[in-house]
């Protein structure tokens, strides 16, 4: 089988060891009884395997084999315990990840696989979306964000803005660096999704300047002070409008004259859309003009031939609308719904358990370890996008949790020589995996 050499999984693993290599440790180190390189990659190889219990596996392998999967596919010297690895990924900046997804992302453009997310006149869809990842009433640390119920009882949290570039027809999404939302040192007001979302956007502009966004959320984003950063940065946007949250412009559009257009979809469903331009977001006389778009369907019951009409929703933006890109528009508004379909569901609920508890230490390892997860989920939709063996792998397992499943089961019980070696076994069944010798 064929697949990109600088996009397959040894090649992507070795980007996070040279990182890891080139990074600066900051543990003590009288107190370092494994690497650095080791103890960060352990904690990927947990995250990508789905396996919070890898490291008990992998020791008792090497008791049989001498060594073990970690050693022979993610490079690690020696097997960590859980706590050393734990407390070492606690102590790490997780800043020093986001060179990663960069090169990810590069190495996307240089097989010209990014391409094809050009939604519009070279532009990608970049939804901005925020979602929680940890929530105790009992455990905290001094990031965690607070919220106080009406008893008085609090719930700490973890939250973060993620960013991704998705495509209305292509399942896989590129998810960036995210933002933690978190409360910081000397600050009294606590951090909120928006003001994380700034900083995300500024990071995400200085790592790839060339690159023209469309920037697409719910309607916490569709408001003035954002949308003029947005614009200000080069980037264009389709956010969602809620008329809670925009009474003046619902209030005009009651009034307003649309533009109409009406089609039928390849399921049988009739889409009308609608739009009109230069409306006032605000009541303020100097007010920013936005235009406007909405979409409602139409679908009729074969048997009883009954029609149902849902409305989809309504959109704010800067692109000029007309008839020839009116449904194209629509599409990308509602292609926001991958980062959470396509990630954040993904990485909930298909064995990635990204709000499951690892550990959460004092400093960054609740972060670190979400980072890690995206980390790996990341690797594995380059995989689904362009890695043909572990595509066809993909094809032998009904879900993607039972083929999760079947590789943990794999990795934890036979030695191989290598991450396509256990594909390859999984696939056609083959024995490749390394016995160990008989003895008496």
């Amino acid at each position: 089988m064929s697949m990109k050499k600088h996009l397959n999984f040894d090649a992507l693993r070795q980007a996070l060891s040279d990182l890891l290599y080139k990074a600066e440790d900051p543990r003590q180190a009288s107190k370092v009884s494994y690497t650095f390189h080791d103890v960060i990659m352990s904690g990927f190889a947990c995250m990508f395997l789905q396996c919070p219990s890898l490291m008990d596996f992998q020791r008792r392998m090497s008791g049989w084999f001498g060594r073990n999967n970690l050693q022979t596919q993610f490079k690690v010297k020696d097997t960590p315990e859980n706590t050393a690895m734990r407390d070492g990924i606690d102590k790490v900046d997780s800043q020093i990840f986001a060179p990663l997804f960069k090169n990810y992302v590069t190495r996307l453009q240089r097989d010209n696989q990014l391409k094809q997310y050009q939604f519009l006149s070279g532009m990608y869809l970049l939804p901005l979306d925020g979602t929680e990842y940890f929530s105790s009433k009992d455990i905290s640390c001094e990031c965690c964000l607070h919220t106080p119920s009406r008893s008085g009882v609090i719930t700490y949290s973890h939250k973060v803005v993620q960013a991704a570039i998705v495509h209305p027809g292509i399942k896989q999404v590129i998810p960036l660096m995210p933002e933690q939302i978190c409360n910081t040192d000397g600050t009294v007001k606590q951090d909120c999704e928006i003001n994380a979302a700034k900083r995300l956007m500024l990071k995400i502009k200085k790592s790839h300047p060339r690159m023209s966004f469309i920037r697409t959320g719910d309607s916490l984003y569709a408001h003035t002070p954002f949308i003029q950063e947005t614009l200000a940065q080069g980037d264009h946007f389709l956010f969602a409008m809620q008329p809670g949250d925009h009474k003046s412009l619902t209030k005009i559009l009651k009034e307003a004259v649309f533009s109409e257009h009406r089609e039928i979809d390849a399921k049988g469903r009739k889409l009308t859309y609608e739009w009109i331009e230069q409306q006032p977001l605000t009541s303020d006389a100097n007010s920013l003009l936005v235009n406007v778009m909405r979409c409602r369907m139409t679908t009729t019951n074969k048997k009883t031939q009954e029609t149902t009409t849902t409305f989809i929703g309504t959109w704010i933006t800067d692109l000029p609308i007309n008839l020839d890109n009116i449904a194209l528009l629509v599409s990308g508004a509602r292609a926001r719904w991958r980062i959470e379909n396509e990630c954040f569901n993904t990485l909930k609920n298909q064995g990635y358990q990204i709000d499951h508890n690892f550990g959460h230490g004092s400093k960054n390892l609740c972060f670190n370890f979400y980072i890690l997860t995206l980390l790996a989920f990341f690797t594995q939709q380059i995989a689904d996008l362009c890695d043909d063996a572990y595509q066809t792998g993909r094809k032998q397992m009904v879900t993607m949790k039972s083929f999760w499943q079947e590789v943990q089961v794999l990795f934890n019980r036979y030695l191989y020589e290598s991450w396509y070696k256990l594909l390859e076994h999984l696939t056609y069944n083959t024995h490749t995996f390394i016995m160990p010798e008989p003895t008496g």
